[in-house]
């Protein structure tokens, strides 16, 4: 080969390089030093965290979403309408409406589910009802729904609840409860115990429903769950927007500092049972913050409808 050749030879080659160069250069310069969007969320029916307290999930249009070390992904499941969606200790329980490719009946009535979604067991009411108001003691499974219109198991609409998995459903007599619900919460590990909020304020029953005592007239609950440590914790969206907590037990009420600029009237609220200082709330604008420390610190992690991952 001539020396002209192997000069121009070179040239090609450094030119190659410099150029291969300059194309890393430039993808570092824009690839995002902290946070990306990433996952859509359609709409959101629940929050909850996983049995282990290591995964945040959320319940929306189509299936579910996991957060989990800074990511949220889309696990593998039925891609079902989720409402009303409650966890128990070794899944959840919810109604709703089955996916595109489901072979459920519309409406779901109350199905379950043991392994995050994967596969579902039908309950009961199986395309009878979509119960938009139901909830799940977490250790007791214990059942408490609102349907809006008589079915099968239900004469007339109202409250009812179940002790035995829903083989069987009585109506709430709620003596001793005024105003209009808004939002109910069992216990996680008291059969019978149940809180009904309305727009007259907080009730609590320890007879299923049967009988309530007021909790406070103060405090106009949209949403709330109750911790391991027997503390109820409840959202409220009147004038002022508020996180509080009341002890069941000692009738102690704190507020939680809210996440900065919140967007949205709170929807949902969780709180993860292996670890009660971490809580996640969602708003009706699809935001979701989370706090590892009983709201001090609160991290954004779905906004405006995006999964938010961290680098």
């Amino acid at each position: 080969m001539s020396r002209k050749k192997m000069q121009k030879k070179s040239k090609n080659g450094l030119g190659w390089l410099l150029l291969g160069i300059m194309v890393v250069f430039i993808g570092l310069i824009f690839i995002p030093k902290n946070k990306t969007e990433s996952i859509s969320f359609p709409d959101l029916h629940g929050l909850s965290f996983s049995s282990d307290g290591t995964k945040l999930v959320a319940a929306v249009h189509d299936g579910l979403r996991e957060y989990s070390d800074g990511k949220w992904t889309t696990p593998d499941g039925e891609k079902n309408d989720y409402m009303g969606y409650s966890p128990i200790k070794n899944g959840f329980y919810s109604s709703g409406h089955p996916g595109p490719t489901s072979s459920l009946k519309n409406p779901l009535g109350i199905v379950k589910s043991q392994d995050n979604g994967k596969t579902i067991d039908v309950v009961d009411l199986h395309g009878e009802v979509d119960f938009h108001s139901l909830t799940v003691g977490y250790e007791t499974e214990d059942l408490y729904v609102y349907t809006p219109e008589p079915n099968s198991k239900m004469k007339e609409a109202g409250f009812y609840y179940s002790k035995d998995k829903a083989k069987s459903w009585n109506e709430m007599d709620l003596n001793g409860l005024t105003g209009n619900p808004r939002t109910i919460i069992a216990h996680p590990t008291q059969k019978g115990v149940v809180v009904i909020g309305t727009d007259k304020g907080l009730y609590l029953s320890n007879d299923y429903g049967e009988s309530f005592q007021l909790l406070s007239d103060d405090i106009i609950a949209s949403t709330g769950t109750i911790s391991s440590q027997d503390e109820l914790i409840v959202g409220q969206n009147t004038d002022e927007k508020k996180i509080i907590k009341i002890g069941l037990n000692n009738k102690e009420v704190m507020n939680v500092d809210l996440p900065k600029n919140i967007d949205g009237n709170i929807m949902y609220i969780t709180n993860n049972y292996n670890n009660p200082d971490e809580i996640a709330i969602a708003t009706d604008q699809i935001n979701v913050y989370v706090s590892k420390n009983n709201g001090a610190d609160w991290e954004s992690i779905v906004n405006l409808g995006k999964g938010i991952n961290q680098e």
